[in-house]
């Protein structure tokens, strides 16, 4: 197994792996709920973003090989943003960009919460079909998401296991599919995971006054796939140009589902090199 595991600073043991050119602008990829970094197979399989970047994803806490602690104290916010630096450490890497996911989104405003914004810990910061703030994830899913994800939630293993097909599934544009393999993987690493990290992943809260503070400073990046069956768009759209809209690049792809960047790979992968490298060169 390629990889390895570092460890947090209260001993969780976090799953992470790095491809791509060291020396190249840094960028950390942080998944979605439910997921593992394996869902960025069609990034980091991918010669252009390999040649251009030093890429690192791992897997937040409760999901796919990291440790899945069971107490609610275990998903505080500062508790991933230790595992995020924990991960930098690891790869001797300072200030990265950050490309998110869906719930991933999230992990920046932890980060910032925990280790303030003077310097900025981050560069840059991708958001792909997801919100910046755990408040607003709650404000923007569609009417499939809220039925399916009561249904995750549930300690029934048959209904569990119906809701998480439905639920992966639905990552992909209608008419668009998964492969076989992505699937298997997909849906593999989320039956590992136990009820503990299935709840405490939602429930939990952050403060976000960090980054709204860094509203007009911090460069970001969003994409929204307009074919995305689990967000309501318009909404998503509202909720994050009324926070960062100043100073938000946002993006709406036609014929992107959920997962933006494995239905259109083709598209989505240059733009994030185009926005770290712009980034990067503003920086230096």
């Amino acid at each position: 197994m390629s990889g390895k595991f570092v460890a947090s600073q209260d001993g969780t043991r976090i799953w992470a792996d790095a491809a791509g050119t060291p020396g190249k602008p840094p960028v950390v990829f942080v998944h979605g709920y439910l997921c593992s970094a394996l869902v960025w197979v069609k990034q980091f399989n991918d010669k252009h973003l390999l040649d251009n970047l030093y890429m690192i994803k791992y897997e937040t806490r409760g999901h796919g090989r990291s440790d899945q602690p069971e107490s609610p104290d275990a998903y505080a916010s500062e508790k991933h943003a230790e595992d995020f630096q924990a991960v930098c450490a690891a790869f001797n890497v300072t200030k990265p960009t950050v490309v998110t996911w869906s719930l991933g989104g999230v992990v920046v405003a932890d980060v910032l919460s925990r280790y303030g914004t003077s310097p900025l810990p981050v560069a840059g910061y991708v958001i792909l079909n997801g919100g910046p703030l755990i408040s607003g994830t709650r404000e923007v899913p569609s009417s499939h998401n809220t039925t399916v994800m009561s249904s995750l939630l549930s300690p029934q293993t048959t209904e569990f296991q119906t809701a998480l097909k439905a639920f992966i599934n639905a990552f992909v544009a209608p008419g668009k599919s998964i492969t076989f393999e992505d699937q298997c993987a997909w849906i593999g690493s989320a039956m590992g995971m136990n009820a503990a990290s299935r709840t405490f992943t939602l429930t939990r809260t952050q403060d976000e006054t960090a980054i709204r503070s860094v509203a007009n400073e911090l460069p970001i990046l969003c994409i929204q796939g307009t074919d995305d069956v689990l967000i309501d768009s318009k909404k998503h759209e509202e909720l994050v140009k009324k926070h960062f809209g100043d100073n938000m690049d946002y993006q709406r792809l036609p014929g992107a589902g959920h997962a933006c960047f494995y239905d259109l790979p083709e598209v989505v992968n240059p733009m994030i090199t185009q926005f770290v490298q712009c980034v990067y060169e503003s920086s230096s």
